[in-house]
This record gives structure tokens, C-alpha cells and sequence, in this order.
């Protein structure tokens, strides 16, 4: 593995990781502005937040559809490999923040 593609790989976690910790942070704190239940809301965005992330990490365009469309039907296996492996990872930095989440404010009943 090049370093390029480690430092894409690091990049694509920590993108998915602080979409859905900030934004889920940023929405309860909009919640106590407006005198919602921040912990509800809290769990309820994280849970939300977590596809958004992974999207993002991916560059959120067509280009990752791209790339994978190349390793399906033009047999470059090593292009789609390498497009999966990215995609495991940012579900990873999202899920790693979700999880942070819903252990910080509480799982629901």
C-alpha cells in the first residue's frame, strides 16, 4: 500500500468521523436554542449523520460510482479493491462516531 492511498484512507475516517461527531454535536446544541431534548436529539442525528459521513468521505460525486463501474466491467480488480477498501473505512470513521455518540449520551430504552 503507497503512502498516498494510506493518507486517502486516513483522510476518508477522520472526514466520516467528524461529519457525524460535529454534526450531531451541532444539532443538539441548535436544540437548546430552541428548547428541544438536546440527548434525544443528539442520538437521533448521530444515528441520521452516519450515511451523510460516509458519503462525504467518498467525495460525495459520481467518481467513486465511476471507479467501481471500472473494476466491475472492465476488470480492473485492483481499482475496485482499492474503492472498497475505502468505502469499509469510511463506514468505519462513521460508525467509530456513532458509537461515541450513543455512548456519551445514552442508548435509548
Amino acid at each position: 500500500m503507497d503512502d498516498a492511498f494510506a493518507g486517502k484512507l486516513l483522510s476518508n475516517f477522520m472526514i466520516a468521523l467528524g461529519v457525524t461527531l460535529g454534526g450531531s454535536l451541532s444539532g443538539a446544541a441548535a436544540s437548546l436554542l430552541v428548547g428541544g431534548h438536546p440527548m434525544d436529539r443528539l442520538r437521533y442525528l448521530s444515528e441520521d449523520l452516519r450515511l451523510w459521513g460516509i458519503l462525504v468521505a467518498l467525495s460525495g460525486s459520481f467518481e467513486p460510482l465511476r471507479t467501481l463501474e471500472q473494476g466491475l466491467f472492465f476488470g480492473q480488480g485492483r481499482v475496485l479493491l482499492r474503492q472498497a477498501v475505502a468505502l469499509v473505512v469510511a463506514m468505519a470513521g462513521a460508525n467509530v462516531g456513532y458509537y461515541l455518540i450513543q455512548a456519551v449520551a445514552g442508548r435509548r430504552p
